[in-house]
């Protein structure tokens, strides 16, 4: 996972980092993250995966129907333009916090990007220690 940073112009549109426009293609769905503080970009055929699952979770459940509020109750569908940038509404930036003109990081994966304010990055641990039940996350010798 590569970390990028960009800035959300005014019209609350950011760069798609380079190498993640030809994997993830031109038509994105962005919506709320599990993590406080974050969005994520999905391909269509990812979104749809992850409709699916939660979608057969039982909605008489309450955090169920929670969830299925933030996640797909807010997403959006987007295209990435001939510049390669996705526009986000000002209802998604706001639910983590961000405006136009802010630095955002871009943490890219195969399929999927998450995003969040540079502040909200700088400002989280990343002691790596702190994580409970680590070694049981890996299995590589001297991580």
């Amino acid at each position: 996972m590569a970390r990028d940073t960009k800035k959300i112009d005014a019209k609350g549109r950011f760069f798609v980092p380079t190498k993640q426009k030809a994997i993830l293609g031109n038509e994105l769905v962005v919506t709320n993250s599990l993590d406080v503080g974050y969005l994520c970009v999905y391909t269509k055929e990812n979104f749809e995966k992850i409709k699916a699952q939660i979608k057969s979770f039982n909605s008489m459940n309450k955090n169920v129907r929670k969830i299925q509020r933030a996640i797909l109750g807010e997403s959006i569908e987007v295209s990435v333009d001939s510049q390669g940038r996705i526009t986000v509404n000002s209802e998604l930036w706001e639910n983590i916090g961000a405006k136009p003109g802010d630095e955002i990081c871009i943490f890219a994966e195969e399929d999927k990007l998450d995003i969040c304010l540079k502040t909200t990055y700088e400002n989280e641990d990343h002691d790596l220690s702190n994580i409970e039940g680590l070694d049981t996350l890996y299995n590589v010798e001297g991580l």
